[in-house]
């Protein structure tokens, strides 16, 4: 069930279940892609060919970054790497966490002559 709220620009809809995730996903997809089409059929041909080609190498490095990135779409490859970045700041978070605990202890240490 989903519940849009109308508003004077634009159509917002609340949170679908889970199983609908994927629908909005590539229905939000497939209307940038149209966009990025007509935009595209705007400039000339060349820029199209350059536009093509500097995002065909920012993919195959994304592609090299990501673990297991290689054998994947792209959009899976984009869903892996908010994944992968989610992933990395949990573990900084985590870094921070044991540091700051660890310099207490060692400060605590000192103050009772270890």
């Amino acid at each position: 069930m989903e519940k849009t709220l109308a508003t004077s620009h634009t159509k917002r809809s609340s949170p679908s279940p889970p199983s609908a995730v994927n629908a909005g996903f590539d229905r939000r997809t497939r209307a940038r892609l149209a966009d990025a089409t007509v935009s595209v059929s705007e400039t000339g041909a060349e820029d199209d060919d350059e536009e093509e080609e500097g995002v065909e190498e920012k993919i195959e490095a994304l592609q090299t970054i990501v673990p297991g990135g290689t054998a994947l779409g792209v959009d899976a490859l984009f869903e892996e790497t908010a994944s992968y970045i989610l992933a990395l700041q949990c573990q900084i978070n985590a870094i921070k966490v044991l540091t700051s605990f660890l310099e207490r202890y060692e400060k605590d240490d000192m103050k009772f002559g270890g």
